[in-house]
């Protein structure tokens, strides 16, 4: 029968992703792997829904016509079965190293804090690459990062924060829309330039008046700058080489000099886009990840962005 093909069809895809995950965990993708968990329990859901609606049921105008009442094979119920109890282990399993992973990541977490506070550099992941951390307000700090990625220090740094107060804070004349443009793209892959307050230390854009602002998606990495304060943070490679996507792109020379290294390959690899705001009309000097469609759909004030 046609309906028990499909239900057999649906079993063996069912299987083909449980092995899919065991592989994410096997290769220590925990969070993928719980994503992908979540994912495959909706169709296991809608499997079992579908042999318990069937089984004691007439489908078909002869089993009606005759009231034969139609048995779900064994077959597939035991494939079901066996689905359930694998995905009850595979449950326990994630839970397991799930929780391993917490107690490493608030471990690299709390060592990335003593570092960054301590003067030294941190690697971390933001949703683009990953970055070279200091504490912004630490000059010694700063210009160790500028030496260690070969950087020319008349290139300005960025400055990362938490929160859109840091932003009021060490900026000024801000447009009237900032907040909302602030609150439906960060934390994301975004770069908003403004003038720069008195509170902008020299050592972070020197000569300029401007400065520019990001705030990394990364849960970590946002907690990280909540605790410390505000950090510069610009890819973590040597000055002229590509930017590491992935951890194992990190170089051993910007490795060597960092205190810790955060690692968390969930990062997508995409530019920022950055837009300039002191400007009478807004400008996007560079498109990455957000497009100005994006932008205008959520902030119609940025109708006339260049």
């Amino acid at each position: 029968m046609k309906v028990e093909n499909d239900l057999r069809t649906m079993a063996s895809f069912l299987q083909t992703q449980i092995m899919e995950i065991k592989t994410l965990i096997d290769s220590g993708k925990v969070k993928k792997a719980k994503e992908s968990l979540n994912f495959f329990q909706a169709g296991l859901t809608n499997f079992t829904q579908r042999i318990e609606k069937l089984d004691g049921s007439y489908p078909g105008i002869s089993r009606r016509l005759f009231r034969h009442v139609y048995k779900v094979p064994q077959d597939v119920q035991q494939k079901k079965e066996h689905l359930l109890q694998q995905t009850a282990q595979l449950q326990k399993v994630l839970d397991k190293e799930f929780e391993k992973q917490r107690n490493s990541d608030d471990r690299k977490q709390g060592k990335a804090i003593k570092a960054l506070q301590a003067g030294d550099l941190a690697i971390l992941p933001t949703e683009t690459v990953y970055g070279l951390f200091a504490n912004a307000l630490n000059e010694q700090a700063v210009q160790k990062l500028y030496a260690v990625k070969g950087r020319p220090t008349e290139k300005a740094l960025n400055m990362n924060v938490s929160s859109f107060s840091d932003i009021i804070k060490y900026s000024k004349n801000q447009p009237a829309y900032l907040e909302k443009l602030v609150s439906n793209f960060l934390p994301g892959p975004l770069t908003i330039i403004l003038e720069a307050s008195d509170q902008v230390p020299e050592w972070i854009h020197i000569g300029k008046t401007t400065v520019g602002f990001r705030m990394p998606e990364i849960v970590m990495t946002q907690k990280i700058i909540k605790e410390v304060g505000v950090l510069v943070g610009p890819s973590a490679n040597l000055t002229g080489s590509p930017s590491p996507r992935f951890f194992a792109d990190l170089s051993p020379a910007i490795l060597k000099n960092s205190a810790v290294a955060v690692q968390d390959d969930s990062i997508y690899g995409l530019d920022t886009t950055i837009i300039d705001l002191t400007q009478e009309k807004p400008t996007i000097l560079r498109q990455g990840a957000i497009t100005k469609d994006e932008l205008v759909a959520k902030v119609p004030e940025l109708e006339e962005i260049q």
